[in-house]
């Protein structure tokens, strides 16, 4: 209903990519998105249940595709777009941000038989969220091998490494024997993305 909800600044900023071009004071409304003032965000949203298979499982390869298509594709609307102020398209280009999110986690739950609230149902978020996150970076280093980095990234190469490596600290918190059937190979995917990204 878009009104004013608690927000952890110190959290925030642990996990800011680019502390050393600005702190983040506050996020936009819905609290997606949390970066530098006077900055924009492409976002997009994924169907999960689209990734479903016949026999329930999770079809990983075609996510994985999705994922880069569309990171890919987000980026170059940067150059495409219009902004409502100059410094913001300033950031936008220095920056080059983008937000990647999912849909219908409830679905997928509830076509699972299990309940929102159940800690099966989480790891399969975790999971999910770990592999598209790992996705996008490893998709953003493919596009900075070929075409450079953002303007501001060697600036804030340190923090983003770190916050890198919160993410795979995360990931590594995630207990594979507890993923349901069908849904594993989400967890291997992400193990093997996770390690490409800090080799590149």
């Amino acid at each position: 209903c878009g009104d004013p909800g608690i927000q952890f600044d110190d959290t925030m900023n642990k996990w800011h990519t680019c502390p050393n071009s600005g702190r983040i004071n506050s996020s936009n409304p819905c609290s997606e998105y949390n970066f530098i003032d006077n900055s924009s965000c492409n976002l997009a949203s994924l169907n999960l249940r689209a990734f479903v298979d016949m026999d329930g499982s999770f079809n990983v390869k075609d996510f994985e595709n999705a994922i880069r298509f569309t990171a890919i594709a987000q980026d170059l609307e940067i150059d495409n777009s219009s902004f409502p102020t100059m410094k913001i398209a300033e950031n936008s280009h220095k920056f080059r941000p983008l937000g990647m999110g999912y849909a219908n986690l409830g679905s997928l739950i509830m076509s699972l038989g299990l309940a929102y609230d159940s800690d099966e149902a989480r790891i399969i978020a975790a999971a999910i969220t770990s592999l598209m996150t790992a996705k996008v970076y490893e998709t953003s280093t493919e596009m900075a091998e070929k075409i450079g980095s953002f303007e501001e990234f060697e600036k804030n190469k340190e923090p983003m490494l770190r916050v890198i490596k919160k993410h795979m600290d995360a990931f590594g918190k995630i207990e594979r024997n507890k993923i349901p059937d069908g849904y594993k190979e989400v967890y291997d995917a992400s193990e093997r993305i996770w390690g490409n990204v800090l080799r590149r």
